[in-house]
């Protein structure tokens, strides 16, 4: 469960940024998570609990907002939304798609008291 060291580095990263603004609690952790990021958003809360355990984060909430991965075909250009990165085009069927995006695991916003 790569989840867990995912979610101690989150908390990390959370005490870093409390430091900075001189905070002593965070009420609300918010991350954005990539349709390809291999992560499991449950698996990430659970390891969120396990892993806020005595830090500025021990009360905080996570709030994982999903994150849509997108591509483009090289051979009809047509954009759109992708679950997995080796699909063909669903417009022309070749095999030529161009993943942006969507394999993200981002601390976005906290909400300190």
């Amino acid at each position: 469960m790569h989840e867990l060291s995912l979610a101690i580095r989150l908390v990390s990263l959370v005490e870093e940024e409390a430091s900075r603004a001189a905070c002593t609690k965070v009420s609300t952790v918010t991350v954005r998570l990539g349709a390809l990021s291999c992560v499991e958003p449950s698996s990430l809360q659970l390891a969120f609990l396990a892993a806020r355990r005595d830090t500025v984060a021990a009360s905080a909430q996570l709030i994982i907002e999903s994150v849509p991965a997108h591509a483009v075909c090289l051979s009809c250009e047509a954009s759109m939304e992708v679950t997995q990165r080796a699909s063909p085009c669903p417009i022309c069927g070749a095999f030529a798609l161009v993943v942006s995006g969507g394999d993200e695991l981002r601390l976005s916003r906290l909400e300190v008291v």
